[in-house]
């Protein structure tokens, strides 16, 4: 279960050694990290979201169909080697089929994928070739009643363990059913997966102690407007517990790219590419454009992905700090702004948390001039790499969204790996142990970009600190943005000692 931080470790030491006026500042493989891409909401969308539908369209014409609305394994080509392809609920019931007696039975279909018959290493295959980094599934949290051989639930699992890890499969996500909440049958499921499935990631939820025997925690289903608070309450929570040796032990908050970049967390990517209305005409509202359109922020993603092949995520070990001062986000919601049933246009929505978390460093220092305050998250990594993000807040009386900008200072000690910084910033002050060399030279570069650039000039280096403008950071942050993406910008900063 070393491998991910190995891989990382690796890829970091030749970055180090490269030539940063003509290479790249990020590894160009892929990281072993566990993200992944969700097909619930893409589900979701080519059936408008109705109910049993969705559970429909998890098929083979669907995933690699040329059709309408079909064609996902073609999604993302410009990250989708960073990714897990994973299919969520139903790839594995009959067609026509959702009913909790055939819910968990964690084999291929062969209607759904008639090409394969049932062979999942075919699949695997497919999606492979398709650019993914593999092939993951969502797992309904029991034994499928009218399977035959549902009545010894241990050689039940440590068969399907058996099948998916000969075939190939990356990933688990094990989800809702009759065992939801159920600590030990998760744990257990956790341990047969490691005797059975070694190398494959079992994902858990609902159950937040058992993050500290599991590979990885979900935070679980937000609705996109107040995602950002909630998604933090949720890992606040989660971050108090310590992970026992042998488990990864890692956060997936979903789809908060930047949250999992600021905190060392993984990523459960659930937006998808078709930014269009729904195919009945309605506006989509799992993803409202007004509250924070995700969908035009493809490059966000991007740029968190390509931080992980510098910096792996990290378990829960109780090492993260948190501010006293809580920022609460006020959202008044408009038509088709949730998909929560309880929620409804005119409620007034209201979520709270920590101002600022930092992780394995001090809570960085943050400093307005009186206007509101961005969420600001930062981590440092067993590698030596260092991470902050400024978080977005919802803005009430303008039915929006936006990063405030403010003066934020870090305290890095005796980090020695490249700086990932993400957000909008009014001014960010590095401060290291010991003062920098007189010959120093500062390279930075969008991490989807692919050549660094010289900012020595633009930065002010007084003894042991560097002080970055926050219009350089935009600047260089941004400098490769797909046209019309509205993601925030993302960079990776190197401190070159060599002479200039």
């Amino acid at each position: 279960m070393k491998i991910i931080l190995t891989t990382i470790c690796v890829m970091l030491a030749a970055v180090s050694m490269a030539a940063y006026g003509k290479n790249s500042l990020v590894p160009s493989k892929p990281s072993a990290v566990p993200d992944y891409f969700s097909t619930w909401n893409i589900q979701g969308y080519v059936v408008n979201y109705d109910g049993p539908a969705t559970a429909r369209v998890m098929t083979e014409q669907y995933m690699f169909g040329e059709g309408p609305l079909e064609g996902w394994a073609t999604f993302f080509p410009d990250f989708r080697e960073d990714l897990i392809f994973l299919m969520d609920d139903s790839w594995d019931l009959p067609v026509n089929e959702h009913r909790s007696e055939f819910m968990g039975e964690a084999r291929l279909d062969t209607e759904r994928f008639p090409s394969c018959k049932g062979n999942l290493r075919k699949l695997v295959r497919m999606t492979k070739k398709a650019g993914w980094k593999g092939l993951g599934g969502w797992i309904c949290a029991q034994e499928a009643s009218a399977a035959p051989d549902a009545s010894d639930p241990k050689a039940y699992w440590i068969a399907r363990l058996k099948e998916n890890h000969r075939a190939g499969m990356a990933y688990w996500k094990v989800d809702y059913g009759r065992q939801e909440k159920n600590q030990a049958w998760r744990e257990q499921l956790t341990q047969l997966g490691r005797k059975y499935a070694p190398g494959m990631p079992i994902e858990h939820a609902y159950t937040y102690p058992v993050i500290e025997k599991s590979d990885v925690f979900r935070t679980y289903d937000v609705e996109v407007v107040t995602a950002v608070p909630v998604t933090l309450q949720r890992v606040t929570r989660l971050l108090k517990y310590k992970t026992e040796p042998g488990n990864l032990g890692l956060i997936n908050c979903e789809d908060e790219p930047l949250i999992a970049v600021g905190l060392g967390f993984v990523i459960g990517v659930m937006r998808h590419p078709i930014n269009k209305p729904l195919p009945n005409g309605l506006s989509d509202h799992v993803f409202p454009v007004a509250g924070r359109n995700l969908k035009a922020r493809q490059d966000e993603v991007n740029r968190a992905l390509k931080w992980h092949r510098l910096a792996a995520p990290f378990a829960v070990n109780d090492d993260a700090h948190f501010s006293e001062q809580l920022l609460t986000d006020v959202w008044c919601l408009g038509e088709r702004e949730t998909w929560v049933p309880n929620h409804h246009a005119g409620d007034t929505l209201r979520e709270s948390a920590h101002a600022v978390i930092s992780r394995c460093m001090p809570l960085p220092e943050v400093h307005t001039e009186g206007g509101p305050s961005p969420y600001v998250l930062a981590s440092r990594y067993p590698n030596g790499a260092v991470c902050v993000a400024t978080v977005e807040r919802l803005l009430l009386e303008e039915h929006t969204w936006a990063i405030p900008r403010a003066d934020i200072t870090l305290q890095m000690d005796d980090a020695k790996g490249p700086v990932g910084i993400f957000g909008l910033y009014r001014s960010l002050k590095l401060c290291y142990e010991k003062p920098l060399p007189a010959n120093a030279r500062i390279w930075a570069q969008d991490l989807i970009g692919k050549q660094p650039v010289d900012i020595t000039s633009e930065v002010n280096i007084i003894g042991n600190t560097i002080t970055l403008p926050g219009s350089l950071l935009e600047r260089i942050g941004t400098q490769a943005k797909h046209p019309g993406d509205e993601s925030a910008p993302g960079l990776v900063v190197v401190a070159d000692e060599r002479k200039r």
